[in-house]
């Protein structure tokens, strides 16, 4: 059995420069941090003794003989491309501390945690970054969904980074070296909210990539701020309320690319919390939906609170370690039950050595 935990993240800067339609010619660049939010999947060899093949709980639980029968996407796709002969058979259990599609890429989290899952399966390693690229290859090739590529990367890798999208490469991740004070002081300014609404981050990318023609300006000035950002954060004398100021500025640029980044309500919920006391904020993610972030000086957090009735606030911290194996079983003894474990498609299916798709 094997068990992976691989956390959310919160993206600052520059989403939106992360989609291959605009880094491929302009290049760009994101500021994110993964948070001590996360999802776990749960995967081992399901025993012949069921009368089906596969199980997958998510939202909703499935038990089918196929695996072109199974609902769940990623699931469906990663099995059926990934193996040379018929899979064998699995379990595989999701469970996750945030809602989904609400901005924090947990989509992505759980492509991760599947793939690295299964490599586990088969006792081989793949490294953060190699599992990032293939998280994408599901992602956009296998799915052909309209989405970037910061998620895969900020919950495999881990941690406070700039993230480069190369014209000509991959990714290049940096980390930034904040001191424990400095990082302290970041994270007593974070102020996350639930705003109850839910949204496929693939709709309204498409709907933004209609507008990037039109809007290379501001996807120009979001990646500039990628590095004020950073040096902000980098300057301990810099006031944390200026980074808030950025990402209002920000927000305001994201909401400009497209009707479907935000709604009524939302609105109204940012402008009460901005004049509650409130630096900056943005709503997480593509938009449409999700998760509201501010910054918000300590003394006036009670205010913003206040102002926000109807939201929930979730308190979150940075964390450091990415998408990581949380528990690793080699199960029964595997011959004297490999015949209870093992039927013929499951001993010959083979998974392909790790690939790097640039």
């Amino acid at each position: 059995m094997v068990i992976v935990r691989t956390p959310l993240r919160i993206s600052f800067f520059g989403g939106g420069t992360d989609h291959p339609t605009w880094f491929r010619e302009h290049g760009g660049a994101v500021l994110s941090t993964s948070i001590n939010k996360y999802v776990y999947l749960q995967m081992r060899r399901l025993p012949s003794i069921f009368s089906f093949n596969y199980r997958v709980s998510w939202r909703m639980l499935e038990e089918v003989k196929t695996v072109a029968e199974i609902q769940h996407p990623v699931v469906r796709e990663v099995l059926g491309n990934y193996f040379k002969k018929t899979p064998p058979r699995f379990e595989i259990v999701y469970n996750a501390d945030l809602p989904g599609r609400s901005g924090l890429g947990s989509s992505s989290a759980f492509t991760v945690a599947l793939l690295q899952g299964l490599w586990a399966q088969y006792g081989r390693l793949i490294s953060n970054y190699d599992l990032a690229l293939e998280a994408m290859h599901v992602e956009q090739d296998l799915l052909k969904e309209a989405v970037g590529c910061q998620d895969q990367v900020a919950v495999s890798v881990g941690g406070l980074n700039r993230i480069d999208f190369l014209q000509n490469g991959p990714f290049r991740v940096t980390p930034l070296p904040l001191m424990n004070k400095r990082r302290e002081e970041l994270e007593s300014h974070m102020m996350l909210f639930f705003t109850h609404y839910q949204r496929s981050a693939s709709a309204v990318e498409t709907d933004k990539l209609r507008n990037f023609a039109k809007k290379q300006a501001n996807l120009h000035r979001m990646r500039e701020m990628v590095d004020e950002g950073q040096n902000i954060l980098l300057n301990p004398n810099a006031s944390i309320s200026e980074f808030g100021k950025l990402m209002h500025e920000g927000w305001c640029l994201k909401r400009d690319l497209s009707s479907a980044v935000s709604s009524s309500d939302i609105d109204d919920a940012y402008e009460a919390a901005m004049k509650a006391g409130a630096s900056g904020g943005k709503l997480l993610g593509a938009g449409g939906g999700g998760f509201l972030l501010f910054m918000v000086e300590p003394e006036r957090q009670k205010a913003v609170r206040d102002a926000l009735p109807q939201l929930v606030q979730v308190p979150i911290k940075m964390e450091t370690r990415g998408s990581h194996l949380a528990m690793f079983e080699q199960g029964l003894d595997a011959a004297s039950d490999a015949d209870f474990y093992d039927d013929q498609a499951s001993q010959t299916a083979e998974i392909p050595q790790k690939r790097v798709f640039g």
